[in-house]
């Protein structure tokens, strides 16, 4: 679109002189975001975790085939596994380990840390660090949910309760070992936060770290089968990239939409005219 007219030379000057250049764009927000939005998508983000499966390439399948296989094989070992590492530690050692160690999982540690991350992005005007926290809380929650969920079907008791490592109870049974809920939640948020800082190795480093953490403490401690704390770890990771790639995919549509709506204007000046070129 141009405006075209007949300036005086005075005022021609002024014009070139300033040599206007506005540039008017929409700007993308944080996504996620702490809005109406973000709890809505709770249930969206829930759907294309669960829906992974179907966008799986070869190499992802590899992988599913290897875990598998692999919790399959410490099931059956899990007797001798559970024996070796409950004599690794006194009971009240084993006990006041677990006390640290279960931070990481009962949100105790994980609940503050991303509250303290999402403080420090707005106060900072931090995107990344407020869609890590906000992202993060959203695995720590769903991860909980579908821990429960598996835990209520499968009905599998404890180690420390005084069963085999083959008793299977069934639904509602009221057991709840398999798999474990702590090691789901830590490897969830863990996996949302190494994929937020993937240029920043130690956040990875740490994060993972502490949710190693936590899942040797419920091996320790006696609260769980070694194939409880692996499967726990493998569900938590799969939560984790489920909720990492939601928002990064909504993060991504946003910026196209900002883009889409973009628009540039800028002078045109001439002999004895100006104008103003509007680009879309």
């Amino acid at each position: 679109m141009m405006f075209c007219g007949k300036l005086s030379f005075r005022f021609h000057l002024l014009i070139i002189s300033f040599a206007l250049v506005l540039q008017v764009s929409a700007q993308t927000s944080c996504v996620p975001d702490a809005n109406g939005k973000y709890l809505k998508s709770y249930f969206n983000a829930g759907v294309y975790t669960l829906t992974q499966p179907v966008r799986y390439k070869t190499s992802d399948w590899i992988a599913v085939a290897g875990v598998a296989g692999s919790a399959v094989l410490l099931y059956t070992q899990d007797q001798q596994v559970f024996e070796f590492f409950d004599r690794q530690l006194p009971e009240g050692a084993a006990k006041n380990y677990s006390q640290f160690s279960d931070l990481g999982g009962n949100g105790l540690l994980s609940l503050p840390l991303l509250g303290g991350m999402y403080w420090a992005g707005a106060s900072r005007s931090d995107c990344r660090m407020k869609e890590a926290s906000l992202a993060g809380l959203q695995a720590f929650v769903l991860s909980a949910g579908a821990a429960w969920l598996v835990k209520s079907l499968a009905g599998r008791p404890r180690p420390n309760a005084g069963f085999e490592s083959d008793d299977w109870h069934g639904p509602f049974s009221g057991h709840d070992a398999f798999p474990s809920g702590h090691t789901t939640r830590a490897f969830a948020v863990a996996t949302v936060l190494a994929g937020y800082y993937k240029d920043k190795m130690w956040v990875g480093i740490t994060a993972y770290g502490l949710a190693a953490f936590t899942a040797s403490g419920r091996l320790l401690s006696g609260e769980h089968w070694p194939s409880d704390v692996f499967v726990g770890m493998a569900l938590g990771y799969v939560i984790g990239r489920g909720v990492l790639k939601f928002n990064q995919k909504q993060k991504q549509i946003a910026q196209s939409s900002a883009t889409a709506t973009s628009m540039t204007i800028s002078p045109l000046i001439g002999p004895q005219q100006l104008g103003l070129i509007i680009q879309f």
